[in-house]
């Protein structure tokens, strides 16, 4: 197999260095799935300690990773995802390694994440959407109890973090010449409470 760093230059976990590791001889055998799940886990191993964290495009703008800056895929062949659909699928990623360390030493676990968005003047912490996960099993056990410490938490997050984030991001975005995404009002938490993964508030 080719060189990692021969394949896809930094920032490595790209949409085209995906493409190119599906293909390599290493997938044969894997159904496309299975090979798109490990070119992901691959090209994204030890970013939390690559030290780019702080690496912008533009001075004061957006981290060369961002999703806008991968290259556009024109081809038709049925490997190819949209940007859309790259990010959910980083999502599902996050949220399955969450599952499986909670089940390996059986700990609970909580993520609260809120996707960049425009942050209008009228932005409010109860209108702004944001991906939760809790350990299944514990919110199926203790919905009510679960239900509302969580939502607690993700209140507070609301208005303490994310607000002032999305601010933030709008402006890096401004920054770079990007139109930021626009993200779909908030649902309530009690409408989501009994999908296993994720709520939205």
């Amino acid at each position: 197999m080719a060189g990692l760093e021969n394949l896809c230059p930094k920032p490595h976990f790209t949409l085209p260095s995906v493409t190119a590791l599906h293909s390599d001889a290493f997938a044969l055998g894997f159904s496309n799935v299975e090979r798109q799940a490990t070119a992901c886990a691959l090209l994204r191993h030890n970013s939390h300690q690559d030290g780019s964290h702080y690496h912008t495009k533009t001075a004061g703008g957006l981290h060369p990773s961002y999703i806008k800056f991968n290259k556009v895929l024109t081809s038709q062949d049925e490997r190819m995802i949209t940007h859309e659909e790259f990010v959910e699928a980083a999502l599902e990623d996050a949220f399955d390694a969450l599952c499986m360390q909670d089940r390996l030493d059986g700990g609970i676990s909580l993520l609260i994440r809120c996707p960049g968005s425009q942050a209008r003047d009228s932005l409010t912490p109860e209108r702004i959407a944001v991906d939760v996960y809790i350990t299944p099993c514990e919110l199926h056990e203790h919905p009510e109890q679960v239900g509302g410490d969580v939502s607690l938490f993700v209140q507070g997050f609301c208005e303490q973090i994310a607000k002032n984030h999305l601010q933030h991001f709008t402006e890096r975005c401004r920054i770079e010449g990007i139109q930021p995404p626009h993200r779909c009002e908030s649902l309530s938490f009690s409408r989501q409470i009994n999908h296993p993964n994720t709520v939205y508030t």
